[in-house]
């Protein structure tokens, strides 16, 4: 304490970066608070104070708190009582007396108040270190602060538990700690998680590659929930469920998906869709037209054999659930109850369809999923956009409950798949498996109209990316704008769309 109180005498001592090595971050912002995130692996109490100014004069709201052992020394502070749409400053304070840089986070705006919303999403991003290094650049962290957002959307795989770069992967509370602390060493992450509130759901390498509830380890799931939960700053949900809705003044509001917790399991893991049967490889395409599985052969010569038996059918098992029950009542009541004129649903597998290997996204679970679209057309819910990621591609299409069949139907909404932020990308990833020549097929495949292809407007496989969303209430549209490293953008042209009465 001595040592503390003679250093924070020195000039120039308010900006101390290695009391708190692992940065800060605000998340889930409401109109009247946040959620404030730090991690120390002292026991020394912390002091979390916000202001008004970013002079820091007086304190608008303080707490002190202690780091547990029990939380590896991950510490949150819920902050409430605070102003809609204000800009804040806070930092946090060692032994209530050393302080930290300063960071600052947007309140968002009243349910009833108009607002526009300028906010970033993207998701994939693995901080592994090789012998000291950073296996990726976490450089797209930031070009998207540049962009000066309200918001990020961190869209899943947060971190990679079990990153092929690192030499084995987390298994224990302990370890998966260490993962999340590895990639906010980054300086790129903090600086952006300094300056911009953030809202952020899991997806499957938090805890292990394409895992479901129904087959991973109960220890495993458990202790990467409870380091996930650990790690971001959210607000608590009724029987800490990571589902929930974030609203943004009178013109948005966000669903954020859970979409691993409550699955059951992928049919990937059975032996119901091995293509040759008996093997433990699953058949690549199983819900494609036979024309074309014929047509692509040449590229995966299993295509040339019918679907196995029951395979179809299981993918359409009603019984097989991406939410669980619990969760899909809560989205389809939420859904009709809203007033916004916006509705950004936002899931780490994508929606839309691409035809091939649909185990892990919403196509792999075909009933639920044209259950949720069913539900939205019939109910007539208007200016659904959907967010997703996990793909290491930006994909924008239409999202139809039927792609393939002689007759595709559209539904209206649009799908915005961005990402990776620091990992292989899609097109790297086709490629080291079926050879140069894949990507640009698939490329070839995406823009193709239905029924011959997914008819995607954009496709881009090989680059970091993100998308930057820009709300106008006035104007009553959102354009969607997907970027690369250097904010240039990767589209042809922005996807610009106005709100339906």
């Amino acid at each position: 304490m001595a040592t503390l109180v003679a250093a924070a005498t020195l000039p120039g001592f308010a900006q101390v970066d290695f009391l708190f090595p692992h940065g800060f971050a605000a998340g889930d912002p409401t109109a009247d608070g946040v959620v404030l995130w730090t991690h120390r692996d002292s026991p020394l109490e912390i002091s979390a104070q916000v202001f008004a100014d970013p002079g820091l004069t007086v304190p608008v709201f303080s707490a002190t708190v202690t780091p547990g052992g029990e939380h590896g020394g991950f510490t949150t502070v819920a902050v409430r009582g605070l102003r809609p749409a204000t800009r804040y400053f806070y930092r946090f304070l060692a032994g209530g007396i050393v302080p930290s840089q300063t960071a600052s986070f947007l309140t968002a705006p009243a349910a009833e108040a108009p607002a526009d919303l300028r906010l970033v999403f993207s998701g994939d991003a693995d901080g592994t270190r090789v012998n000291g290094l950073p296996a990726y650049a976490f450089d797209l962290f930031d070009t998207m602060a540049a962009e000066r957002p309200d918001l990020f959307l961190f869209i899943g795989d947060t971190m990679y538990a079990d990153s092929p770069r690192a030499r084995r992967p987390a298994r224990t509370l302990a370890e998966y700690r260490a993962k999340y602390l590895e990639s906010r060493s980054a300086p790129a992450l903090q600086r952006l998680l300094a300056v911009v509130p953030t809202v952020a759901i899991w997806d499957d390498h938090e805890v292990q590659n394409d895992f479901d509830r129904e087959t991973v380890d109960p220890d495993r799931f458990a202790a990467g929930y409870r380091a996930f939960t650990e790690a971001w700053p959210m607000v608590e949900q009724p029987g800490g469920r990571l589902y929930r809705t974030l609203r943004w003044g009178r013109d948005v509001e966000l669903f954020i998906l859970d979409l691993r917790s409550h699955r059951t399991r992928q049919l990937s893991k059975t032996s119901l869709c091995a293509n040759p049967p008996g093997s433990r490889t699953p058949d690549v395409a199983p819900t494609l037209p036979s024309s074309l599985r014929s047509a692509f052969a040449v590229a995966a010569r299993t295509l040339s054999l019918p679907v196995p038996p029951g395979c179809l059918e299981a993918l359409r098992d009603p019984q097989r659930t991406l939410l669980g029950p619990a969760q899909k009542a809560w989205l389809m009541d939420r859904l009709l109850r809203s007033d916004a004129t916006w509705k950004f649903i936002v899931s780490s597998v994508p929606v839309q369809e691409f035809g091939a290997l649909p185990y892990d996204r919403w196509e792999g679970y075909a009933a639920e999923r044209g259950e949720i679209l069913s539900f939205i057309q019939r109910n007539h819910i208007r200016n659904i956009v959907w967010f997703s990621a996990d793909t290491h591609a930006v994909l924008v299409n239409e999202i139809r409950s039927g792609t393939f069949t002689p007759a595709p139907e559209g539904t209206g909404m649009t799908e915005v798949v961005a990402g990776p932020i620091a990992t292989a990308s899609f097109g790297q990833e086709m490629a080291e498996v079926l050879g140069p020549v894949a990507p640009v097929a698939f490329a070839a495949f995406a823009v193709t109209p239905p029924p011959r292809g997914p008819g995607m407007s954009c496709v881009v496989i090989d680059r970091f990316t993100y998308a930057l969303v820009e709300v106008s209430a006035g104007r009553r549209t959102v354009t969607i704008t997907p970027k690369d490293e250097d904010t240039r953008p990767v589209c042809r042209t922005p996807l610009i769309l106005t709100a339906a009465p």
